[in-house]
């Protein structure tokens, strides 16, 4: 047993450049691999990424526009603009115009 441990020793002395060659480089090319495996479900997580962000984005711009609203929800004129538009209501003193020619 004592001979085996020996020539094993001598074997792993002699040859541990070579040893260590051999995993360096099976090391290398087994990461070299998982990446490229891996490749595809990065460019899917990137494309989710500029997806997500355009999301992002375009809630940005509504939440400015609401907010845009929100300030003039209580100005005088918007209220006007409302009570006009979608009640038909007109101020006391407002002359109106009705056109009563034909179009026919």
């Amino acid at each position: 047993m004592k001979e085996l441990n020996n020539r094993l020793l001598d074997f792993l002395e002699l040859h541990k450049r070579g040893i260590l060659l051999w995993a360096v480089i099976t090391a290398s090319v087994g990461m070299l691999f998982k990446g490229a495996m891996q490749r595809p479900q990065i460019n899917q997580y990137r494309a989710e990424i500029a997806e997500l962000n355009d999301k992002i984005q375009l809630e940005r711009d509504r939440q400015a526009e609401i907010d845009d609203l929100k300030t003039k929800v209580n100005t005088d004129e918007y209220i006007e603009k409302i009570a006009s538009e979608k009640l038909g209501l007109v101020k006391s003193n407002a002359k109106i115009f009705i056109d009563v020619s034909d179009d026919n």
